[in-house]
């Protein structure tokens, strides 16, 4: 098999992934039964950096749609994808993550909020590839120099199947029940450590997560 035929075989294969993962997250999210807590914290601010553990990105991706929103997506082949889907889903992207090419994605994330008064970007402060629930200073780090705040977000649903890596990626059952939990804005003092400043974030998603996965 010439190589033509092997990057045309690749390229096929990336598109039925593709198209087949947006309807799946189509069906799986659009129809949910969602109640929203919290949206109040978010209308009266122009621009923040919104963050939200991987394990449940997915239905962050559908409630903040067609917004504008720019995300940070890794470099990686399962980045190349889901760079893919979010197109579909309105967002502009930056890649990059702490393992490859983070340094490029955080000047240019700096440059994106010095020309953008009403930036908004989305992180999974905790991905690509863990540990689990332990923030990176990256979103942190961002935030401090950009002046812009940390909006901590959860979007959990009732019944998803979980499927185990490094971490739990939860993928919703279709016409569950899903809670957005939006919770107060994080500002960071210019002298704020790392480790200080690290440690909210995280403690800050690890409240709001507790809210959003309460379905009784």
């Amino acid at each position: 098999m010439s190589m033509i035929q092997q990057q045309n075989i690749f390229m096929i294969k990336f598109f039925i992934k593709t198209k087949l993962l947006h309807f799946l997250i189509f069906i799986a999210y659009r129809f949910n039964r969602t109640t929203i807590i919290g949206n109040e914290n978010i209308s009266d601010v122009n621009s923040f950096i919104l963050v939200t553990w991987h394990g449940k990105c997915l239905g962050v991706m559908e409630h903040f749609r067609q917004r504008g929103y720019h995300v940070l997506i890794s470099q990686s082949r399962d980045g190349d994808i889901i760079s893919n889907i979010s197109k579909k889903f309105g967002y502009n992207l930056f890649r990059g993550s702490s393992n490859r090419g983070g340094k490029e994605a955080m000047e240019k994330m700096y440059q994106f909020f010095s020309l953008n008064p009403s930036g908004k970007l989305v992180i999974t402060p905790d991905g690509p590839t863990g540990p689990e629930h332990k923030v990176k200073p990256g979103a942190f780090q961002l935030a401090q120099n950009s002046q812009r705040p940390v909006v901590p977000v959860i979007v959990d649903v009732k019944k998803s199947w979980k499927f185990k890596n490094w971490h739990t990626f939860y993928f919703s059952k279709p016409f569950s029940k899903m809670r957005v939990v939006i919770g107060q804005p994080l500002y960071f003092k210019e002298n704020e450590s790392i480790k200080a400043g690290v440690q909210k974030i995280e403690d800050a998603l690890k409240k709001v997560d507790e809210v959003a996965s309460n379905h009784e």
